[in-house]
C-alpha cells in the first residue's frame, strides 16, 4: 500500500498566500472530501455546478471558534477565505482550490472537539455577485463568459481563467441583475460547451470542439477489472442509459428587431416629490425599460441615448421649475445596460437643487415571432423522447438545426455512462492518477473480465470527480464518466479521416 503526501492550507489573513499564523492545517486534518464537475455525467444534459469541499479539523484548542477571544485567529474566521488541498507526493498538483463558505464548530463534551469547514469552488465565489451587462452585439460565447466574469469581479489572467473562443457567435446577449453562474450557464447552453472549475482554481470554459483536439483526444490511463492490471478499479456501475437517450431534439430561435428612436422612460414625480440634489451632493436615478408605457413586444433597449441637459433633464432651485436653472453646475454620469440606465447626478455648485424633469431616450429592442426547429429519429425502439434546447441565444435557424442534427446522431441510441471507484493507496501509479487527473481528461475503461463482465473496453471522459482522504491518508476516488465516442468521432480539420467513423460537427 502507498500513501500520498498532502497539504491543507487556509489563507486566514486574506493576503493571497498561505504563510501566516495557523494557515497550514495539515496536522489537524481528520478528514477531507471534495466534488467537482457536472450535475449529470452527460455532455448534453449535464451542466456546470459549484464544486464543494468539506474539511474536518481537530479543534481541541478552540482556535476555530469565532467567539473565542483567545484564539490566534480571532477576527479571521470569516467566509471567502482562500482554501486549498494539494499533494506533494508521489506527484505534485493542486486537488482543490476554493473559498470558505461556512465554519461550524462541533464541540464534544466527552470526546474530541472538531470543526467542519465547508468551502465552494470558484464558480460559487463568483455566483455571490449579480451581473448586469449592456446588450453585446455579435459576441462569441467565450467573450461573453469573460464579460460576465469581469462584471462579477473575477480576476483576469491565465492563473484565473482558461476561456476558449466560442464556436457560436450570439447576435445579441445581455443580463440584468442575473446571478453570475446562471448567466454563464445560459451562454454555456448556447455554445453546447462546458463551464467548469479546474483543480487549480481556474474557471474554465470549453467550447464544443475542445475535446476533439489534443490533449483531450488521447487516453491518459487504462483502468481494468483484471487483477494484474496496472490500474484497477474496485467498483463500477453502468448507469441506466434511458435518461440519456433522446429521439427528438428541438431548438427555439428568438429573433429581435429594433423599434423607432423615442422616449422610453420619464420620471413622473412632481411638486414636493421631485428628487433633491443638495449642494455638493449626488442623486442616482434608474430608468427602466420595458415599463408600463412600453409596447407589448418590447424586451430591452438596443441603444440608449446619453441624456443632455434641458432636453432630457432639468435642475432648478425650486420644485416648480421656475427658479434658477442649475444645469451648468450638474455633472451627469451614465451607465447603460440591456434594460436599465443608471444616471448619477452630481451637484458641483453651492445652491440646493431639485431634479424637476428627467427622461431617457433610446432605441427599443422588440421581440419577433420565435422559430422552432427539430430533428426526429427514424427509429421507434425507444419511443419519443424529446429534449428541448434550453439555450436562449442561438443566433439563427441554421445553427439551431445543426445543434439538433448533431445531438440526434449521438443520443438517439444508448451510450455508456459509468460510475467508477478505485483505491488510490493501492500503489504509486494509482496515487498519481488520483492526483493529476482532472475534469475532461480521457481515460480507458476495460470491463470485459469476469470480475465485471460488462463486455466493453472503451474511452471515457471524466465529468465529475469525487475524492475522500481520511486522517490516516486512506484515499478513494470516484469518477462519473461519459463515453468519449460522443466527441471523439467528430471530423477535425487535418486530424480525422472523413468517411471513417467520423461525423461532421456543427
Amino acid at each position: 500500500m502507498a500513501t500520498g503526501t498532502y497539504i491543507v492550507e487556509v489563507d486566514w489573513n486574506n493576503d493571497g498566500t498561505f504563510t501566516g499564523t495557523g494557515e497550514t492545517v495539515t496536522s489537524r486534518t481528520l478528514h477531507v472530501e471534495f466534488t467537482r464537475g457536472r450535475d449529470l455525467n452527460s455532455q448534453l444534459t449535464g451542466k456546470s455546478v459549484v464544486g464543494s469541499l468539506q474539511l474536518l479539523l481537530n479543534n481541541q484548542s478552540g482556535d476555530y471558534n469565532s467567539y473565542n477571544s483567545a484564539s490566534p485567529l480571532t477576527g479571521s474566521l470569516l467566509p471567502n477565505r482562500l482554501i486549498q488541498l494539494r499533494a506533494t507526493g508521489p506527484s505534485t498538483a493542486t486537488l482543490f482550490r476554493g473559498y470558505i463558505d461556512r465554519i461550524i464548530p462541533q464541540p464534544s463534551v466527552k470526546g474530541l472537539d472538531t470543526v467542519l469547514i465547508e468551502a465552494v469552488g470558484p464558480l460559487g465565489f463568483v455566483n455571490q455577485k449579480r451581473v448586469s451587462l449592456p446588450i453585446l452585439l455579435d459576441t462569441d460565447t467565450g467573450s461573453a463568459i469573460g464579460s460576465v466574469l469581469t462584471q462579477a469581479g473575477w480576476p483576469t489572467g491565465a492563473a484565473y481563467r482558461d476561456i476558449d473562443a466560442g464556436e457560436t457567435t450570439m447576435r445579441r446577449v445581455w443580463f440584468q441583475q442575473e446571478a453570475a453562474l446562471k448567466a454563464m450557464q445560459t451562454i454555456e447552453e448556447s455554445e453546447g460547451g462546458w463551464l467548469r472549475e479546474a483543480a487549480n482554481g481556474r474557471i474554465v470554459f470549453e467550447n464544443r470542439a475542445r475535446r476533439g483536439i489534443s490533449p483531450y483526444n488521447a487516453s491518459t490511463g487504462t483502468f481494468t477489472d483484471a487483477a494484474g492490471g496496472s490500474l484497477v478499479y474496485t467498483n463500477i456501475v453502468q448507469q441506466d442509459p434511458l435518461p440519456f437517450i433522446f429521439t427528438e431534439l428541438r431548438a427555439t430561435i428568438q429573433p429581435f428587431t429594433l423599434g423607432a428612436t423615442g422616449t422610453l422612460w420619464r420620471s413622473r414625480d412632481t411638486g414636493t416629490l421631485v428628487p433633491t440634489l443638495p449642494a455638493s451632493g449626488t442623486f442616482v436615478l434608474w430608468a427602466k425599460y420595458p415599463n408600463t408605457s412600453a409596447a407589448a413586444d418590447a424586451v430591452g433597449v438596443g441603444t440608449w441615448i446619453t441624456p443632455t441637459a434641458t432636453t432630457d433633464y432639468n435642475v432648478f432651485t425650486d420644485t416648480a421649475g421656475t427658479g434658477t436653472n442649475l444645469n451648468t453646475a450638474v455633472a451627469l454620469t451614465v451607465a447603460t445596460f440591456g434594460n436599465e440606465m443608471r444616471m448619477l447626478f452630481n451637484n458641483t455648485g453651492t445652491a440646493f437643487g431639485y431634479i424637476t424633469f428627467t427622461q431617457a431616450r433610446g432605441v427599443p429592442l422588440l421581440l419577433q415571432e420565435p422559430v422552432g426547429v427539430s430533428q426526429t429519429s427514424t427509429s421507434t425502439i425507444y419511443g419519443t423522447r424529446t429534449l428541448p434546447s434550453r439555450a436562449q441565444w442561438i443566433p439563427n435557424i441554421d445553427e439551431g438545426k445543426a445543434w439538433a442534427d448533431w445531438n440526434l446522431q449521438v443520443y438517439e441510441d444508448p451510450t455508456i455512462h459509468l460510475e467508477m471507484t478505485y483505491v488510490a493507496n493501492r500503489d504509486n501509479s494509482h496515487l498519481t492518477q488520483a492526483i493529476v487527473r482532472d475534469l475532461s481528461d480521457r481515460i480507458t475503461v476495460i470491463a470485459t473480465g469476469t470480475r465485471s463482465n460488462l463486455g466493453f473496453g472503451r474511452d471515457f471522459y471524466i465529468e465529475t470527480i469525487k475524492q475522500v482522504i481520511d486522517g490516516d491518508r486512506t484515499h478513494t476516488v470516484t469518477y462519473l464518466l461519459s463515453e468519449a465516442v460522443q466527441r471523439s468521432d467528430m471530423w477535425i480539420m487535418d486530424t480525422s479521416d472523413l468517411n471513417t467513423r467520423c461525423r461532421l460537427h456543427y
